[in-house]
């Protein structure tokens, strides 16, 4: 982790203030929020697969909208930390009470974590999920199934992907959104030590 602050946090060291104790709440508990939804479709990725009788487009359904929380979460995480950085807000989304569907968290992370000094490596991924998070919710068209396979393998590093027979539904397993949620959480302890640590050292 880079020993760096912030311009915000350097510019509050400077005339001998810390940064605003609630903004490192507000963090904290966007942080809670993440690592909470992370765990639990971690811990259910762990457990043994079971029959189920839900049928095969509402359990993809299903996943969409955990992928939907763990973007939504996410998106939080990034508003906060650029507000604490002092940003800019970057678009309509940055303080919109409501979240948009169709926010570029990819490009978000990016500025973000180029803010801190560090080089993302998460846009790639981001970006396949994000497709695979449309298809599933049915907000996005139903590729070939090469197409479903390579994006999934990319949004879980390899550990996984979707079987996607022509004429049947594409099917995510827990142990996908399992791998996808351990993505996510190291993205948020990483932004979570950085900010802490910046108000810390201001």
């Amino acid at each position: 982790m880079a020993a760096c602050v912030t311009e915000r946090a350097l510019g509050h060291a400077r005339v001998g203030r810390a940064l605003p104790q609630g903004d490192v709440v507000v963090l904290h508990t966007a942080y809670a929020a993440m690592a909470a939804g992370c765990r639990f479709l971690i811990a259910r990725g762990g457990q043994p697969a079971s029959g189920s009788d839900i049928r095969p487009n509402i359990r993809l359904r299903r996943a969409g909208n955990c992928l939907n929380e763990l973007d939504r979460f996410l998106s939080v995480m990034i508003a906060q930390c650029g507000h604490m950085a002092g940003l800019a807000p970057d678009g309509p989304a940055d303080g919109a009470v409501d979240y948009p569907r169709r926010l570029d968290i990819a490009r978000r992370l990016r500025r973000i974590e180029a803010h801190c000094g560090h080089v993302s490596s998460a846009t790639t991924r981001l970006r396949a999920i994000g497709r695979i998070r449309e298809m599933a919710c049915g907000d996005g068209l139903l590729r070939p199934g090469a197409w479903l396979e390579r994006d999934m393998a990319v949004a879980t590093a390899g550990q996984a992907f979707i079987v996607a027979h022509p004429t049947k539904t594409p099917e995510i397993s827990d142990q996908a959104l399992a791998a996808i949620a351990e993505f996510y959480a190291s993205i948020a302890d990483r932004l979570y030590l950085f900010f802490v640590g910046a108000a810390a050292e201001a």
